[in-house]
């Protein structure tokens, strides 16, 4: 099977990860697989993580020739509409598989430039939430511009664009979760990180991965983290990620709380990123970004790291209750109960981390999701020929 797949950022952050190892099992499937990602703009080289070099890193075959440009620019958009669908005729394209909103756009555009011969369109949607069911929404998801089949990551989203957006439902499947199971597999050999960080040994860590916006609640966690503090002061938590918005997300209320010694700020780690991981304790994480998959959660899980999540967007349905982690409320109580019982139950701890690393190992494997996504390919692809031989 020809495939090309649209993604039209360069920047590693969101639903990058999981769109790479997509694509990388399908190609080790034997598909003949194209990544097509936006360039990254002249002037900014320094950044050691972007989407071009790590797919390339991973063995795809990537192209830039698109513009792939988000913000719709009339020069950008002419091109593509002109490369794009001699791209498809010239590589005999039989699915053309958009991750973002853009992607669905240009390749609805494209395939139309196709007619008879486009490909199949096929869509993921990486969104944290359902969106609201507003004439934006539909013209995407049951309108003219929607695809001919979407992907989800967790049944009660599918089902609630099913019902929100009145889809047929053989038109919307289940993409399984991802994660690179030999990577964080825990009985790797780790540095220590702790000594790192100036965190006791015999200390209880608790630790976050995000990006220290505002909608991520961090004042909440904060607050949390002050209640536990008091009760158990050998506690400390470790914040990995960065912001713009980190001073008064974080380190503002760090400071009103008088938890400077107790809550250390990590910052963005590439190097020994999994090594810091593996220091902690349980992982917690309470609002999911953009991609609402988790991908630190489930990098923690692989490790056998029980995890405190909130009851936001997909977090429920990774994290099952009281058999890989704890799920609760999005608030100070909720999470202060949830983590004092952890801290306390080093048993609970251990047996929740099995749980959650044999959870992992059977649900989140690059293989199972690969062969997933191809018999649901030719799925869609079966229907297509149906529906263009019925009279």
């Amino acid at each position: 099977m020809n495939i090309l797949c649209l993604y039209s950022d360069w920047r590693w952050t969101g639903p990058a990860e999981p769109v790479i190892q997509m694509c990388l099992g399908l190609q080790q499937r034997g598909h003949r697989l194209f990544f097509a990602c936006r360039k990254m703009p002249a002037g900014i080289h320094e950044v050691e993580e972007n989407v071009p070099d790590k797919a390339r890193a991973a063995g795809l075959q990537v192209t830039t020739e698109f513009a792939l440009d988000r913000y719709m620019g009339i020069g950008h958009t002419l091109h593509d509409l002109v490369a794009l669908p001699r791209f498809l005729r010239q590589q005999k394209i039989e699915v053309l598989h958009a991750h973002l909103s853009h992607d669905q756009a240009l390749g609805v555009l494209c395939g139309r430039l196709r007619g008879a011969a486009r490909p199949l369109l096929v869509k993921t949607l990486h969104r944290r939430k359902v969106p609201p069911a507003t004439w934006l929404h539909r013209l995407g998801l049951s309108g003219p511009l929607s695809a001919d089949g979407a992907f989800v990551f967790t049944p009660a989203f599918r089902l609630q664009y099913i019902e929100r957006f009145g889809l047929n439902p053989d038109s919307i499947a289940l993409q399984p979760l991802t994660i690179d199971l030999e990577r964080f597999r825990p009985d790797r050999t780790w540095r220590p990180m702790r000594p790192v960080f100036g965190i006791a040994a015999d200390a209880v860590v608790i630790g976050i991965v995000t990006r220290f916006q505002e909608y991520r609640r961090m004042d909440t966690f904060v607050e949390a983290a002050a209640r536990v503090v008091a009760r158990r002061p050998h506690v400390r938590f470790l914040l990995l990620g960065w912001s713009g918005q980190i001073e008064e997300t974080v380190l503002n209320p760090v400071r009103q709380h008088g938890l400077e010694k107790q809550v250390i700020i990590g910052g963005y780690r590439t190097d020994d990123y999994d090594d810091t991981l593996a220091c902690m304790d349980i992982f917690t994480l309470i609002m999911p970004g953009y991609d609402g998959t988790a991908r630190a959660v489930r990098e923690a899980m692989a490790m056998g790291k029980p995890c405190v999540v909130s009851d936001v967007g997909m977090l429920p349905e990774i994290v099952q209750h009281d058999r890989t982690g704890l799920v609760t409320e999005l608030t100070v109580a909720g999470l202060e109960s949830s983590w004092m019982r952890l801290v306390d139950e080093a048993g609970t701890r251990r047996k929740l981390g099995q749980a959650a690393r044999d959870y992992a190992t059977t649900n989140f494997r690059i293989a199972h999701m690969a062969e997933t996504v191809e018999q649901t390919y030719e799925r869609w692809l079966r229907r297509r020929s149906r529906a263009r031989s019925t009279p």
